[in-house]
């Protein structure tokens, strides 16, 4: 079975019958972004992070801008400062000679650094506002990633797991099932083994393939019956259970059992191996 890539660096590297799947783009193949249903490609993480890099840069600038008014600095205070000194100045001369009331002076004094400092009050709170919303943005934008690494790894695993239950024959209506019951079973480690988690229930460290080894005691219904007689025949159900239809396993009530475990077509299937037919009264004679 070929398993395919996410990328190619040439167009004749895609296995035969695939290259509709893909699009050329930054000159290789690379996997459309609908050929799969669900699936997020490398591309689309690169997306996301180039996205994310920008935000950084503009949060950058925002946050340089904003630094120059943590002590009310803007470039044209300095000489609205100066100017307002050298009025205060002259308004204190002419206060000791008598000729002005110093209150009303301090009034306009202040009304005046009220109005220098009005649109530098107004341009840092618009750099606050824009900050805080690049903040949010760069949050949404970490979660986005995040979520894509997750599918991925998801995928990974599942692929992984739905190739295993291939190869150690699982039946294929029951692949969907095994697939879906074992992912959360597995972690990817540093290495990139796909291997089971520890204290879920199962041998921890393991492969899938291994997995599904011990699997075929625990869930004997996701494989089919054996078939054949002799020594074969003595099996049913799943790989090495044994069969109750069977003549030296012959059981009345482990044929209800299973029955009622597997269903009576599986039922039928094992019954079939051993020689006899579902609710036949005695095993099969010797020979038959």
């Amino acid at each position: 079975m070929a398993t395919l890539k996410v990328t190619y660096d040439k167009q004749e590297d895609i296995p035969e019958g695939f290259a509709d799947l893909y699009r050329e783009r930054n000159d290789k193949w690379e996997l459309k972004p609908d050929a799969i249903e669900g699936i997020k490609t490398q591309a689309d993480v690169d997306r996301v992070n180039e996205a994310l890099r920008k935000e950084k840069g503009e949060h950058k600038v925002a946050k340089e801008k904003l630094a120059k008014f943590g002590e009310i600095d803007p470039e044209t205070l300095p000489a609205t400062l100066e100017e307002a000194a050298e009025n205060k100045a002259r308004i204190d001369t002419l206060t000791k000679e008598g000729k002005i009331d110093e209150t009303k002076v301090q009034e306009r004094i202040d009304a005046g650094i009220a109005r220098a400092l009005g649109p530098v009050q107004r341009e840092k709170t618009q750099l606050q506002r824009e900050l805080d919303n690049t903040k949010k943005t760069l949050g949404e934008k970490d979660g986005e990633i995040g979520s894509l690494k997750s599918e991925r790894v998801k995928n990974k695993i599942e692929g992984s797991l739905r190739d295993a239950a291939i190869g150690a024959k699982v039946l294929p209506t029951a692949i969907d099932d095994a697939v879906q019951i074992s992912g959360n079973l597995f972690e990817i480690t540093e290495d990139g083994r796909i291997v089971t988690k520890d204290n879920v229930g199962v041998t921890p460290g393991i492969e899938p393939k291994d997995y599904f080894k011990d699997a075929q005691e625990k869930k004997p219904h996701w494989w089919p019956a054996s078939q054949g007689g002799g020594a074969q025949g003595g099996r049913g159900g799943g790989q090495g259970a044994p069969n109750p239809w069977a003549a030296g396993n012959w059981n009345v009530t482990a044929q209800g059992a299973y029955v009622k475990q597997h269903g009576e077509a599986k039922a039928a299937e094992a019954a079939k191996a051993a020689g006899v037919t579902l609710g036949a009264t005695k095993p099969a004679a010797k020979g038959a």
